[in-house]
């Protein structure tokens, strides 16, 4: 899902039109009024077909935008509602759901990562709301949540330094965790230094949960803050480095869950997938049913919200808004999507899975 050129060249947020790329088809598909009675609406998932956005008044509601459908959620905000818009776009991190809203609407949660309201040092945490229900944290022992996902009905929480935790949803009428990982092993200690090579001030990295074949997959993504022209990571501050670039994804590295020893191994490949990651609740695919796409790839788009509009060096507002690309796993090289080329996307695009109902 990405803005409508209009949009995303004036970034008004008030335009309710939104466009679709289908890989499949390489066509571009725009949809008049897919966001119709939510002006100035800001994405912060996409799960199951649905997506959860928060109006101009921060009310949580989720949009199926290929019928329309909507269901508003109970408010999700501590203070005042005359809200400060970069509070509005930060506050809630990642949003996703337990499965898509069907029938009487009772069958699915939402679960949420939030915090960063008015100190972003502050830890993120979870919370999650059943439909008809109100909005209820999750007391995890370690804080900090980078990513989520559900899995089988079960709630999987990966928190800062690696640890793990489980929550069961399963015919309860409050979640149970089941596993609490404290800070398993990231393997071999060549995988530790690869990983902890990277300079802080030169780069960052983002995290996520992916499910994919039954495994638990957690994926690291490593970017450079400010490139120079040969694209490498730089600090802006340095003498030398006056001309200096947005930042970019450089590479991905990925393990894969071993419950039963509680420790990350490391994967090399991932014949026949590819994974999307973003804003979005992350997905594995087929590309022997989905040919369209690469495999042993990842799919990846600008999540890094709380920038899109930073100032910083003479960027002016166009800092962030280009990290959208294919990565290989195998080649360790990332490309950009032909079909965007070198757009600045404002608001930012989203991976859909289209549920027609």
């Amino acid at each position: 899902m990405l803005p409508s050129i209009q949009q995303n060249r004036t970034h008004n947020y008030n335009d309710t039109t939104r466009c679709f790329y289908s890989f499949q088809e390489k066509k571009l598909y725009t949809i008049e009024g897919a966001f119709q009675d939510f002006d100035n609406a800001w994405c912060v998932g996409s799960s199951h077909g649905w997506l959860v956005i928060l109006d101009k008044r921060a009310n949580p509601h989720l949009l199926n935008p290929i019928s329309g459908r909507r269901i508003q959620l109970p408010l999700f905000w501590p203070v005042d509602r005359s809200i400060d818009e970069n509070l509005r776009k930060t506050y809630i991190a990642k949003a996703i759901l337990s499965s898509a809203p069907s029938g009487n609407y009772n069958n699915f949660v939402v679960a949420i990562i939030y915090g960063r309201l008015l100190d972003l040092s502050a830890p993120l945490e979870l919370a999650f709301c059943k439909y008809g229900g109100t909005w209820t944290s999750l007391e995890g022992k370690h804080r900090a949540y980078s990513d989520i996902i559900f899995h089988n009905n079960q709630l999987f929480a990966f928190a800062e330094h690696g640890s793990v935790e489980v929550w069961d949803f399963k015919n309860t009428s409050f979640p149970i965790r089941t596993i609490n990982l404290g800070r398993p092993s990231l393997g071999s200690l060549q995988d530790r230094s690869n990983i902890l090579k990277f300079r802080s001030w030169e780069f960052s990295t983002r995290t996520y949960l992916v499910e994919s074949l039954g495994d638990i997959l957690f994926v690291g993504r490593v970017k450079g803050n400010f490139l120079d022209r040969q694209g490498r990571a730089v600090d802006p501050l340095s003498p030398g480095d006056e001309d200096c670039f947005p930042y970019r994804t450089m590479q991905f590295y990925i393990f894969k869950l071993n419950l039963s020893a509680k420790k990350w191994e490391k994967v090399e490949c991932l014949p026949d997938r590819a994974l999307f990651l973003g804003g979005n609740q992350s997905i594995s695919l087929s590309t022997i049913d989905f040919p369209e796409f690469e495999e042993n790839s990842i799919y990846f788009t600008d999540d890094k919200w709380d920038e899109i509009s930073f100032k910083f060096h003479g960027f002016a507002n166009d800092y962030g808004g280009h990290d959208n690309g294919i990565y290989s796993i195998q080649d360790k090289v990332v490309k950009p999507f032909d079909q965007f080329g070198k757009w600045r996307i404002d608001p930012p695009p989203f991976w859909i899975v289209p549920n027609p109902w």
